[in-house]
């Protein structure tokens, strides 16, 4: 793990000119009972109120910031002892400013992360153990997918917060424009594609602006790598093996998955350079047929369309259609949290985290963004499961796989994957010169 904190450090530095410090938060208790449990960490003083910082990317969003202030209210209303003090950093800098501050010696009480995030906080040695920190029924409530994803040689590093399977959403309009049903999504991944090209065929909508059939995210980041992986899932494959092998470019499920990217961008169905933000924005302005996208799209669609609940009826969701393995392949990119080693006020660390993984707070966030518990009790409550959305996205998460990310590199190792897109849709490669290119450096990477 030493050398993984060096060389995550060392690109850190190299990638960040300047930085602000990191900042965190933590509370919760068990299903029916909102307050907080008790915690067993030694350095909370409650006779006086002390502030927590909490690094996290959800205040600095539109669709999420009124979720996260009214559950940090909601804490401190009953826990007037403790302050959260937030830092929100933009999610494209966040691994890199908290490993920053924390290598600096100022790392945040509470860190907010994905799975690559997480794995690198980790493997930089910046995170403490929630074992014994946490109320034991609460790490006994993870789901089981969650909980393998956080437990690293044996110990809890990271409290699963909210799992956000990726579905599939439809345009409704752009299917009538094509001739499609619009109450009628595809049932296979074939027939997606199919469909996509259908869409494509319109060049332009009403407004005349161009018309995509399927959103793909073609930048260079790690999260089209992440999404590049999801692709290579439909095809049949996957990243590492039982051994933690890398095999992703074993059989032609990676080749599969970059031809037909290539393809659909060359013939105008897929949009080329663009990320999941672009995606999101010309899906909302009616100028993509497809999207696949999280629990928490329904909610940045109504905003940021500005038709709020109404903006609903235009477009549908449901699972990811099954491809060659015969099941709906897709992942759940889970927002996790996690307490920092050197924070010196743990508890109260650990106080703010139980409340967030709370009943009352993922009701909040639930019933202001349409978000899923990782905890087993709560996940199954009738209000988490109050209409055919939240149902899509649970019956969704039954067979979404988690990022193999336990390893600190795989966000490296993502990012360097997202080069292979840019070399079949920007650089004329084929996709076997472009897997010939890029495998080597991925493998190097696991081997340090």
């Amino acid at each position: 793990m030493k050398g993984f904190r060096k060389s995550f450090i060392s690109a850190a530095l190299a990638s960040m000119v300047a930085l602000t410090a990191a900042c965190g938060s933590g509370g919760g208790g068990s299903v029916g009972e909102n307050k907080p449990q008790a915690t067993k960490a030694a350095n909370y003083n409650g006779n006086k109120q002390i502030e927590i910082t909490f690094a996290n990317w959800i205040s600095v969003e539109d669709a999420t910031k009124a979720a996260y202030e009214k559950m940090v209210a909601d804490f401190e209303a009953a826990n007037p002892d403790i302050k959260v003090k937030s830092l929100g950093i933009p999610f494209n800098q966040f691994k890199d400013q908290v490993l920053i501050s924390s290598s600096g010696g100022n790392p945040p009480d509470v860190m907010m992360a994905n799975q690559n995030f997480s794995a690198a906080f980790v493997g930089a040695d910046i995170a403490a153990p929630l074992d014994g920190m946490l109320d034991a029924d609460l790490l006994n409530d993870i789901v089981d997918g969650s909980k393998q994803g956080v437990t690293y040689d044996g110990k809890i590093m990271a409290y699963p917060w909210a799992p956000h399977p990726n579905a599939l959403f439809w345009n409704k309009s752009l299917f009538k424009s094509a001739g499609l049903d619009p109450e009628t999504p595809p049932a296979t991944w074939d027939e997606l594609i199919t469909m996509a090209k259908k869409i494509a065929e319109l060049k332009k909508n009403e407004s005349g602006n161009p018309v995509y059939g399927l959103g793909i995210n073609t930048a260079s980041h790690s999260y089209s790598g992440n999404m590049l992986f999801r692709d290579v899932l439909t095809y049949g494959g996957q990243f590492i093996d039982d051994q933690n092998k890398v095999v992703f470019d074993q059989g032609d499920a990676l080749k599969n998955a970059l031809a037909n990217i290539q393809e659909l961008v060359q013939a105008g169905v897929a949009p080329k350079g663009v990320e999941i933000k672009d995606l999101r924005g010309m899906f909302i302005a009616g100028t993509l047929g497809f999207h696949i996208d999280s629990d928490v799209g329904r909610q940045i669609f109504r905003d940021t369309s500005g038709k709020g609940e109404a903006f609903d009826a235009e477009w549908g969701v449901t699972v990811v259609p099954p491809g060659a393995t015969g099941r709906s392949e897709t992942v759940f990119s889970e927002h996790q949290l996690l307490i920092a080693k050197g924070s010196k006020k743990q508890e109260a660390a650990a106080k703010f985290i139980e409340f967030l993984v709370s009943k009352e707070a993922m009701t909040t966030y639930h019933n202001m963004n349409g978000v899923m518990s990782a905890r087993k009790s709560i996940a199954a409550l009738p209000e988490m499961n109050d209409d055919d959305y939240a149902t899509i996205f649970n019956k969704q998460m039954e067979t979404a796989s988690p990022f193999p990310a336990k390893n600190p590199v795989f966000d490296n190792a993502m990012k360097t994957a997202s080069d292979m897109i840019i070399l079949v849709t920007e650089g004329g490669q084929t996709p076997e010169s472009a897997i010939g290119q890029v495998m080597p450096k991925i493998k190097e990477l696991y081997a340090e």
